[in-house]
């Protein structure tokens, strides 16, 4: 463990876990090479702003003051690569800032920035060396590389049978390659119980799916290193998801239907209510219409309610969808996603169905699910 690392484990046991992250005045500068003179923006996990500067001939350098000694990730961001969410260009690069000097070699290649060194954070230092120690570590760069070839030969080339055998072979080889590595990472965690760069690993592996999992994992941390960013988000998603498991107290929430009006979940108690959270954009969302459509037509006189919750950004797009779906059970509008925190959801469409006491009583139901479970409580 290197000597911060084994500073920061110290002091945990005399201070309380919210003084160990602090604000200093920090340094990055690099080289970032294909770039040349482009605007460079710093930014926090929750992608904020923090300052932003232009590189000059592939050189940076940035003066800012930043949370350190949690080891949260900051991020680098060029918005002349690409746009930030899904796409296939990697126009940012992740890294720890847990020391006042962090120097960064990059490299822009095909829309993509690639770190290829960096010198300054022991917290990387230790991260990069525990996954370079998985006995799956020799394979991961030629598994990865043969995805993308069979990735860009079907995809670009020819959508061939062959090529498709091919693209699902390759796929298959990322899955198994994948559990292989969870197996060896969770296998270490006896090992690792007070480093920090290991939380950070292990937390990533955990969702809404298995929270009983996470909570049995994070309380094998020593209590030294539970102000690590990384555990602290993990203790974050065992709460919301302990506070918005099946049995439990459906969380309230209020908002606005397309008329303009608030709603509050709270106020349909007495009912059955089945929730959909949806956007416009998701086609699987739009699939799942009909059957929603179907049961709401069925139950609606039997005590039934069917609440449709938009994550729309956008609300002419959501009110487009609504026209186009022809809905007639209550709509709301969610633009800034306030019940994914609520629910604990990452994907959508997420589907619950809550009591007339307010008691969830099913998560995630998909397709001819939807009715069976309806038909458990309303005859």
């Amino acid at each position: 463990m290197s000597k911060i690392l084994f500073f920061m484990c110290v002091i945990g046991c005399f201070m309380p876990a919210t003084l160990m992250a602090k604000v200093e005045k920090v340094t990055l500068k690099g080289v970032i090479k294909g770039l040349g003179n482009e605007e460079l923006i710093l930014m926090n996990t929750d992608q904020s702003e923090i300052v932003r500067t232009k590189t000059k001939n592939d050189r940076f350098k940035i003066t800012a003051e930043v949370e350190t000694g949690d080891l949260r990730y900051y991020m680098l961001y060029a918005p002349s690569v690409g746009p930030l969410g899904p796409s296939m260009s990697i126009p940012a690069i992740y890294f720890f800032i847990d020391s006042p000097e962090i120097t960064i070699g990059a490299e822009l290649k095909n829309e993509r920035i690639n770190i290829k060194s960096l010198k300054g954070s022991p917290g990387r230092q230790e991260y990069d060396r525990i996954m370079a120690s998985l006995p799956s570590a020799s394979r991961v760069e030629e598994i990865y590389d043969n995805y993308n070839k069979a990735f860009h030969e079907y995809n670009e080339v020819s959508q061939t049978p062959e090529n498709m055998k091919k693209l699902k072979a390759a796929s298959q080889a990322v899955d198994a390659l994948q559990q292989q590595r969870r197996e060896e990472i969770f296998g270490l965690l006896p090992q690792y119980t007070n480093s920090m760069p290991f939380a950070v690993i292990i937390s990533s592996y955990f969702g809404i799916d298995n929270i009983d999992e996470a909570e049995k994992v994070w309380k094998q941390f020593d209590p030294s290193i539970r102000y690590c960013y990384a555990l602290k988000q993990l203790e974050d998603l065992i709460q919301r998801g302990k506070s918005c498991a099946v049995g439990h107290e459906a969380p309230d929430f209020e908002l606005m239907t397309p008329a303009g009006e608030k709603i509050k979940l709270s106020s349909l108690r007495g009912k059955y209510v089945l929730v959909d959270f949806w956007a416009s954009w998701c086609g699987p969302c739009r699939r799942e219409i009909p059957n929603i459509k179907k049961v709401y037509a069925e139950f609606k006189d039997k005590g039934l309610e069917v609440v449709g919750v938009s994550i729309d950004h956008s609300d002419e797009a959501w009110k487009k969808a609504l026209e186009e779906e022809k809905l007639d059970y209550l709509q709301l509008s969610d633009p800034k996603s306030v019940t994914s925190k609520l629910y604990n959801y990452n994907g959508i469409p997420f589907i619950i169905l809550i009591s007339p006491e307010g008691i969830i009583l099913n998560k995630g139901l998909r397709g001819n699910e939807i009715r069976t479970k309806i038909t458990e409580y309303i005859k």
